[in-house]
């Protein structure tokens, strides 16, 4: 984007709780104020500590946006739980609770109520529009959008496959929050696992200033792509063993489609070396949006593999 440096970078602090070795959990909500009156969206990162690579998409975009042309405002939290993200856990791990289940929050509750709570205050009113990154962890890989009742704004990200349904995934989420109030919302789920990171920092670099210009507040052309699908059921494929996983798959492949039926992966016992579990595609088409690919370590209940209903 080019220089024009009229957006304004503002830093707020939000104090959260105090920790019992007296260390202050805190959020810094940034805000880039355009040269030009629009619309307000919101950015969040880090929900889970095991996706870091979605602190670094909100960094990117923020200094990116810093050097840019825009109307409106951006509100932004580059780290929804600092301490997640310390301990690159899924959950806080001083209570165990996934903050995605605890939004709207609780002022009184658990200490990820608390931090909930203070980040629903800070979009609750105040953008018409929020995104939410999220990654497929530290081992799998990911790449769809959640897309919520705006379809042109889910398309916009860029990404191949997008899951639309009438029940919410995650009715406790943020953005079906932001959303139930008349928030266009989208989650974006792309990148993580064992491979480079930095394409999908360049996609997000190029596919949210498109939402950008179709919410109106960057000016250009809105990029469409032609080749994307919209599905209504996802399958997340969870082994009843742990071991060792051998991936059929590459994450290269994701978006493709794979008949049902077909060898994903085998669960290998660590010990004896059995194959205690094989993993195949649930649907007759399956389009793959989660794989892992190589060799990792995996417990019973892990994600392994996630697929949409393209029949």
């Amino acid at each position: 984007m080019a220089s024009h440096g009229t957006v304004e970078h503002t830093r707020r602090l939000v104090p959260v709780s105090t920790s019992s070795n007296g260390h202050d959990l805190e959020l810094i909500v940034h805000t880039l104020t355009g040269d030009r009156p629009g619309p307000t969206l919101g950015l969040l990162g880090g929900t889970h500590g095991d996706e870091p690579l979605t602190v670094e998409f909100v960094r990117v975009l923020l200094a990116d946006l810093e050097q840019a042309s825009f109307a409106g405002t951006v509100i932004a939290i580059t780290c929804a739980n600092p301490l997640a993200f310390r301990t690159l856990t899924r959950c806080t791990p001083d209570d165990m609770v996934n903050i995605s289940s605890a939004y709207p929050g609780n002022s009184n509750g658990l200490l990820t109520e608390q931090l909930a709570d203070a980040i629903f205050k800070v979009f609750d009113g105040a953008c018409q529009a929020y995104i939410e990154f999220h990654c497929g962890g530290i081992l799998p890989t990911v790449d769809y959008v959640y897309m919520y009742t705006n379809e042109a704004m889910a398309r916009a990200v860029g990404s191949k496959v997008l899951f639309a349904r009438s029940i919410p995934a995650n009715p406790v989420g943020l953005a079906e929050h932001l959303n139930q109030k008349g928030v266009h919302a989208a989650l974006v789920e792309l990148g993580g696992g064992q491979v480079d990171q930095r394409p999908y920092v360049e996609r997000i670099r190029r596919g949210i200033p498109n939402v950008l210009r179709m919410l109106g507040m960057l000016e250009g052309e809105v990029e469409h792509r032609e080749d994307q699908v919209v599905v209504t059921e996802l399958a997340t494929l969870r082994p009843h063993n742990g071991g060792l996983l051998i991936s059929s798959m590459e994450v290269s492949h994701l978006g493709d489609i794979v008949e049902g039926g077909h060898e994903l992966g085998r669960i290998i016992h660590t010990l004896s070396l059995e194959e205690i579990e094989t993993l195949r595609a649930p649907f007759k088409r399956s389009v793959m949006v989660l794989a892992r690919q190589g060799f990792s370590p995996i417990n019973a209940g892990d994600y392994a593999f996630m697929f949409g209903n393209a029949e």
